[in-house]
C-alpha cells in the first residue's frame, strides 16, 4: 500500500519513511521542485521513497498521478500552503482528512482568531483589512499601538508587520499594497507582548495530548525574525497541566480534531495568546528534535492519522531525555550563495552540532527579512534544552556566509 505525501516539510522524510515502513507502506512524494528535499533525498534511495516531479498547485495534475496509484492507503499534507489541495484531494479519494471547513479555518488568521474569541480563548477579536493606506490607517486607529498586520494565509514569517507608530504604519501599508500575498486579505490584531512558544501536540477523536514545548528566539523589534529554537522547554507540571487544557480548548475551537499540530503562542502577563495554529508537525528540524528528545519517532502519529489509526503517540511513555537548540543562518546581506565558511570547526564545539542546509549553491537570497532568507541550520544537545540552545548558538557563530553579487 502507498501513502502519498503532497509536497513536504524540507526535513523529516527519512523519518517519515521509516514511520510508513513500520506501519507496512511505502511513501511517494508529489513534488514541483524536488531541490527543497535535497539534503534528505541525497540520504534516501528510491527503495525508500519514490519521489514524481508534478505541478503541485494543480489539483487536476495531481489527482491524475493519484488516479494511477492503485494501492492508494493515505494522503499527508504536511504542508501551510498545500493544506487545502490536500483536504480537497483527500475527500475526493476518500481518504483520512481533518476536512475542507478545518483546512479553510486553519488557513485563514482572522477567522482563528475570530472563533478564539468567541471561545473566550483570546482577548481581542481580528479585523480583516484590504492592503490599502485608507484601511489599514483605519484598523490602527481602531485597534490602537502596538498592532500587527500579516497575510491572513502567511507562512514563515513573510509578510508581517509590528506598528507601533504612524511612520510604521504608513511603511507597512506602502509594503502590504506590493506584496504577493498568499491569502485574500490582511489581518490586523493587537501585538501581544511576550515571548513566543510552540505547544506540540497529537490529537484523537477531540482528545489531545501535549508532547511539550518550545521556545523560538526571534530578532529585536521590529523586524521579529526567528533565529533559534529550543526544545523542550522546563516548564512546572501544575503549568504544562494547564497549558495541556488550554491547547486542548484552542484546537477544538478551530475544529482541529485529529492529527499532530504545532500552534505557536506569546506567553503574556494575562496567559497566553494564539499567535497561528499549524495543522502539522512542526518544520525545520523541530521534528527531530522531538524525536531525540522523547525516544520515539513522533513522525509515527502523521502516518497513522492518514491511516485512519489512533495515533500510537498518545499512549507512549515518552522520555525526558536530552535538550536541544536549533539556530538560523542568514546572511549579512543579499547575494547568491556559493557556500559557508567555518564548518570544520562545527566538530570543535560541544553539544554535537550537525549542520543542515536549507539552500543550495547558487541559490539566489534576497528575502532577509523572514525565514527565505535563511540558508542553513545548526542543531545541537545539551543536557536541557536551555544548554542545547546555548551549543547551538555558539557553534553557528562560527559559521559565515560566502556570497556572490546578485547577477
Amino acid at each position: 500500500m502507498t501513502i502519498v505525501l503532497l509536497e513536504a516539510l524540507a526535513f523529516g522524510l527519512a523519518r517519515l519513511c521509516d514511520a510508513a515502513v513500520e506501519a507496512g507502506h511505502r511513501l511517494c512524494l508529489l513534488t514541483g521542485n524536488r531541490s527543497v528535499y535535497a539534503y534528505e533525498l541525497d540520504r534516501l534511495g528510491p527503495q525508500d521513497l519514490e519521489v514524481i516531479d508534478v505541478d503541485t498547485t494543480d489539483v487536476d495534475a495531481c489527482a491524475a498521478i493519484l488516479d494511477r496509484v492503485p494501492d492508494l492507503a493515505g494522503l499527508v499534507n504536511s504542508t501551510d500552503i498545500w493544506m487545502l489541495p490536500g483536504a480537497y484531494l483527500a475527500e475526493r479519494y476518500g481518504l483520512a482528512t481533518f476536512g475542507l471547513q478545518v483546512a479553510r479555518t486553519l488557513r485563514d488568521k482572522a477567522q482563528v482568531r475570530t472563533l478564539l474569541h468567541r471561545a473566550g480563548l483570546s482577548r481581542a477579536n481580528a479585523t480583516r483589512v484590504n492592503a490599502t493606506a485608507e484601511a489599514v490607517s483605519d484598523a490602527a486607529t481602531a485597534i490602537g499601538y502596538p498592532m500587527i498586520l500579516k497575510d491572513s494565509a502567511g507562512t514563515s514569517s513573510r509578510s508581517v508587520w509590528l506598528l507601533r507608530d504612524d511612520a510604521e504604519r504608513d511603511r507597512a501599508a506602502r509594503e502590504a499594497a506590493d506584496a504577493t500575498l498568499l491569502g485574500w486579505h490582511l489581518v490586523a490584531e493587537p501585538y501581544f507582548p511576550g515571548p513566543v512558544y510552540s505547544a506540540e501536540t497529537v490529537s484523537w477523536q477531540g482528545h489531545t495530548r501535549l508532547l511539550g514545548i518550545a521556545v523560538h528566539i526571534h530578532t529585536p523589534e521590529p523586524v521579529r525574525r526567528e533565529e533559534a529554537v529550543a526544545f523542550p522547554v522546563a516548564v512546572p507540571r501544575a503549568e504544562l497541566d494547564r497549558l495541556e487544557t488550554w491547547i486542548g480548548e484552542v484546537l477544538a475551537a478551530v475544529g482541529f480534531t485529529d492529527g499532530v499540530a504545532h500552534t505557536e503562542f506569546a506567553h503574556t502577563p494575562d496567559g497566553p495568546e494564539v499567535v497561528e495554529i499549524n495543522g502539522r508537525i512542526a518544520g525545520a528540524v523541530i521534528g527531530e528534535m522531538m524525536c531525540r528528545s522523547l525516544g520515539v519517532n513522533v513522525y509515527t502519529a502523521v502516518v497513522d492519522v492518514a491511516l485512519r489509526r489512533r495515533p500510537r503517540l498518545l499512549d507512549a511513555t515518552l522520555t525526558s531525555g536530552r535538550g536541544y537548540g536549533m539556530t538560523f543562518l542568514h546572511p549579512p546581506a543579499a547575494g547568491r550563495l556559493a557556500g559557508w565558511h567555518g564548518l570544520e570547526r562545527l566538530p570543535l564545539f560541544p553539544g554535537s552540532p550537525e549542520f543542515f542546509p536549507t539552500a543550495q549553491i547558487g541559490d539566489r537570497i534576497i528575502h532577509l527579512a523572514d525565514q527565505r532568507g535563511c540558508t542553513a541550520l545548526v542543531m545541537a544537545e545539551g543536557p536541557t534544552a536551555e544548554v542545547g540552545l546555548y551549543h547551538s548558538l555558539a557553534a553557528a557563530g562560527t559559521v559565515t556566509h560566502d556570497m556572490r553579487p546578485l547577477g
